[in-house]
């Protein structure tokens, strides 16, 4: 008989691994596209984008990567954005300390890290700090700014692949003067629903036409399919049902104590190392489990842990390090093109700064909406419901430890002393009195070593206990019964772990957030210098329908880009653009 069963196991192992492995082969690679209001900016001001994802829709990714960087490589803000139905939309805020420069913003999902940096979307845009008057980066060659009435071929050169037509009701406007735009929906075949952003933007002199979600899209998949870059290993899932975590357990030499890459511990090959992640709160809170043959080890994350500081460490000891994946980190280096430094951006710049310093004289902001989050129900990590018992030691009298705590307030918990140490136990009735094996101890929400790390908490230091004098299981993992102390001031942030142990800050997704749609007033002394005059990323269509929407113009006259992107449902890229001129009164 076992003949048979040995054979058959590996037949099963070798079939599970195939199976997972064509599971992600099946999947589409992922593609992102990011829209900005704008591509200048003044350090201090919002950037607001607008995002657009294609790939599997039943196996999409729920989140994405931003990153902002600097010449040097260094990060100046980064995000991290949910995904709702294919598109998602934000605004970071731009530090007011930035140098002026050009910067990149890089995106992507945590899927794409499998294609390399080179799938990632990228976009170049400038920052001008307000007290930079010599803006040395920049062009300094002699521009005359163009009259609003001139309009030449790079400025009125249409998006290729547009299946939008934009139609403003009039080409040329005066300040202050309402903007009726019509979108129309020509060479779609698909009856779906579309969602678009629309960005109505000062033109930059000299500065060239992006490229379209239409041609991003459709030039990035030709270059997929020719290069075949699909690789046989995916290191990175989709984070398809939420965050994942990777990280691994990193042996250190005995001699020096200094990390290794590989796995030269033989414990390792023997261990089934458990991994458990907690943070500090006022319930006894955990999720575990178990790295591989490796060392690696991979969390999806519970969304209860977002945004806290998450206490990660190894239940058994080793000697070794953990090491979390960083989904932030780039290697690839950047180099900043020509692509924003044509005649006409300097001087833009400098007209730009005066605007600002304008803007700042009378405090006027562009104001957001305070935005929304998609919400779920939070299944929280916690190790237990109800104790058998809760004391609270501050309603009796004050006692100097816990050896004292345990001996008089606590008739189920027996602590003694061994050599130098402590042990704890509870008493277990169904075998006579006998002592257990010592309890899972909980500190603050998160789980130590044992019951020595919370020997010299006094009355004085704790709010709370609660006991649990039972055998539980959660999930696959046994409790031989529960003691959970809550301190007065975190104490768990004192304390020095026996395990490997990392703090790891958990990050959460920013919230859908816009500008508040600008309403003009009747007020004349009140300058309007918006350079965005509308900038709406949440805009739905019916490609049956035609839509109209409306702006008002500024007091500054020019040309103007109105520019449409997105997606409909079935995952088409559509686009459109058009351009139109605001001059006064006078000319």
């Amino acid at each position: 008989m076992k003949t048979y069963i040995f054979p058959l196991l590996v037949f099963l192992n070798c079939f599970y691994s195939a199976t997972a492995q064509n599971r992600f082969e099946s999947l589409k690679p992922e593609m992102v596209y990011l829209q900005t209001d704008r591509n200048i900016y003044i350090a201090g001001d919002n950037l607001s984008f607008s995002l657009y994802l294609k790939g599997n829709s039943k196996t999409m990714s729920k989140y994405a990567y931003l990153i902002l960087r600097d010449r040097y490589n260094i990060p100046v803000t980064r995000a991290r954005i949910e995904i709702k139905n294919q598109s998602s939309f934000g605004n970071i805020s731009l530090p007011d300390t930035l140098h002026s420069d050009i910067y990149q913003l890089v995106c992507y999902t945590n899927w794409m890290r499998n294609e390399g940096e080179d799938s990632y979307f990228t976009k170049e845009i400038i920052i001008a700090n307000r007290f930079d008057k010599k803006l040395e980066r920049f062009d300094s060659t002699l521009y005359t700014y163009p009259s609003a009435n001139s309009v030449n071929s790079d400025s009125i050169k249409k998006a290729g692949n547009e299946n939008l037509l934009i139609q403003p009701d009039k080409q040329i406007y005066n300040t202050r003067e309402k903007v009726n735009i019509s979108i129309d929906a020509k060479n779609i075949q698909d009856d779906s629903i579309m969602k678009l952003s629309v960005s109505v933007s000062e033109i930059v002199p000299g500065s060239r036409n992006e490229t379209s979600i239409t041609e991003y899209f459709n030039n990035s998949y030709k270059a997929k399919k020719e290069g075949e870059s699909g690789q046989n290993q995916y290191k990175y899932q989709p984070e398809i049902k939420g965050t994942i975590i990777d990280g691994r357990i990193v042996p250190v030499k005995h001699s020096d104590n200094q990390p290794v890459s590989d796995n030269t511990n033989n414990e390792s090959d023997t261990i089934k190392y458990t991994v458990l992640v907690s943070t500090p709160d006022t319930i006894a809170n955990m999720q575990f489990t178990t790295a591989d043959s490796s060392g690696s080890f991979r969390f999806l994350l519970n969304p209860y842990y977002e945004s806290k500081e998450l206490i990660i460490r190894l239940k058994e000891n080793a000697k070794a390090v953990l090491e979390l994946d960083d989904k932030f980190k780039l290697t690839k280096p950047y180099i900043p093109s020509d692509l924003l430094t044509g005649p006409g951006i300097r001087y833009y710049l400098i007209r730009s700064l005066k605007i600002s310093e304008v803007q700042r004289y009378y405090t006027e902001r562009t104001e957001t909406n305070t935005g929304k989050k998609t919400e779920r129900t939070l299944a929280i990590s916690r190790v237990y419901y109800n104790p058998y018992s809760r004391v609270f030691p501050a309603d009796y009298l004050p006692l100097p430890d816990f050896v004292e705590i345990s001996r008089e307030l606590l008739p189920a918990l027996k602590v003694r002393k061994l050599g130098d140490t402590y042990v704890s136990s509870y008493v277990d009735t169904q075998n006579r009195g006998v002592p257990s094996i010592e309890p899972s101890i909980f500190l603050d929400g998160v789980p130590i070593d044992d019951v020595n790390q919370i020997i010299n908490l006094g009355t004085n230091e704790i709010k709370r206990i609660d006991l649990l004098p039972v055998i539980r299981y959660y999930g696959e993992m046994p409790l031989s019964g529960i003691l959970a102390v809550f301190s007065k001031n975190l104490e768990i942030n004192n304390i020095q772990f026996k395990t490997p142990t990392i703090r790891y800050q958990a990050i959460s997704s920013q919230n859908f957030t816009k500008p508040i749609p600008y309403i003009p007033v009747n007020n004349n002394h009140m300058p309007d210098l918006r350079q965005v005059i509308l900038w709406d990323p949440e805009i739905k269509m019916h490609n049956k329908e035609k839509l109209e929407i409306e702006c008002y113009t500024s007091d500054l006259h020019g040309k103007y880009r109105i520019s449409v992107q997105g997606l409909t449902s079935s995952g088409l890229p559509v686009n459109g653009s058009s351009i139109i001129i605001v001059k006064s009164k006078s000319e």
